[in-house]
């Protein structure tokens, strides 16, 4: 059954005004808790074919710069995908966007038939503009953290949106990645930051050779951020947990503290400096054990072999600083806090 179509139609008279009600919409059919069974999560998993122009289909949009219509999806993605421009229609707002999305949804559950996930992109390159690309590779499970990322890519002329299109737990498969969680249960072969076989992945991939195709990821002015949010009885003192990919070794806390320039020390500096009544820590400053070490991007991020990324953390030897993965209490993912968020960001990062 095809959805997409209809639903454009409709946007041009409907109440998605803004980038964030558009992605509130697509989240809603986000493949929800031990959806797939073996059978089902092999046909929707990509074929090598598939993957290929979806990857290809994600650099093409990174270079769009007014010319979103021209990007062809490749045949074999003709029914599974569509390439749309979308125009904000909020009165406060004249930006545009490519969104790169699922066109059809199984009729039984009212989820995504494959599950690969959202991507956009602006429909013309701000200028100037920061190399930041936004993330939330746990809808649902990590609830309004796609809302969350689609403002902030919107507020701080970012390059890149990419939204998992699967609950974390849609197949309870324990994966042959990353095997075990901080508490010794399984990650499961649906989670993105712990399988390298999910589309997120590759996709995330994909932007990242785009950017060090396009001057590399300059400290100043990029990053790769991915929006978390933990339970209120995790890490209960910290508003936002912030990590870089490093844990708590000797040398990983004294990278965190050394006067060395960071992104991510950047963002927690300019951040308290928005949230000042908030607890905003990096793991020099809290015993919070999320501190994404095995975070499969953010382990490539930081200089480990992509063959390697199931088995091997990354260290204070091998750190880029270009990975900020963002734990965050409920309250820190609102929408109330977008624009203050936004502010951090913005001071945080050079255009």
């Amino acid at each position: 059954m095809s959805w997409w179509p209809s639903s454009i139609m409709r946007w041009r008279n409907s109440s998605l005004s803004t980038l964030e009600d558009v992605v509130t919409c697509f989240d809603k059919f986000t493949v929800s808790f031990e959806f797939y069974n073996q059978s089902s999560y092999d046909a929707a998993q990509p074929t090598p074919t598939e993957l290929t122009a979806w990857t290809d289909t994600i650099a093409a949009l990174l270079d769009v710069d007014g010319n979103c219509t021209s990007v062809s999806v490749p045949s074999v993605l003709q029914d599974v995908y569509s390439v749309t421009l979308y125009e904000e229609t909020a009165s406060d707002s004249t930006q545009s966007f490519c969104i790169l999305s699922e066109t059809n949804f199984d009729p039984a559950s009212g989820f995504y038939l494959r599950g690969w996930g959202l991507f956009a992109v602006p429909a013309s390159r701000p200028q100037p503009a920061r190399s930041l690309h936004f993330s939330a590779p746990h809808p649902v499970f990590d609830m309004n953290t796609p809302m969350q990322a689609s403002a902030l890519f919107k507020r701080t002329g970012a390059k890149s949106l990419l939204i998992a299109g699967r609950i974390r737990t849609a197949f309870r498969e324990p994966t042959l990645c990353i095997q075990t969680d901080p508490e010794g249960g399984p990650y499961f072969k649906t989670d993105p930051a712990h399988d390298t076989n999910e589309p997120f992945f590759g996709a995330a991939k994909t932007v990242h050779v785009w950017q060090e195709d396009h001057g590399g990821c300059q400290a100043a002015s990029c990053a790769f951020v991915q929006m978390h949010g933990k339970a209120a009885s995790t890490c209960s003192e910290d508003t936002a947990y912030m990590s870089t990919g490093l844990g708590r070794s000797d040398s990983s806390l004294a990278w965190y503290t050394s006067p060395a320039d960071a992104p991510i020390k950047r963002l927690q500096r300019e951040a308290l400096q928005v949230f000042t009544t908030w607890n905003i820590s990096l793991p020099s400053d809290s015993s919070c054990g999320l501190t994404a070490t095995t975070n499969v991007f953010g382990r490539l991020l930081n200089g480990i072999a992509e063959e390697d990324v199931c088995v091997r953390d990354a260290d204070a030897t091998t750190v880029s600083g270009q990975f900020i993965h963002i734990e965050q209490s409920i309250m820190a993912r609102s929408s109330e806090f977008y624009d203050a968020w936004a502010e951090a960001f913005n001071r945080a990062f050079m255009q």
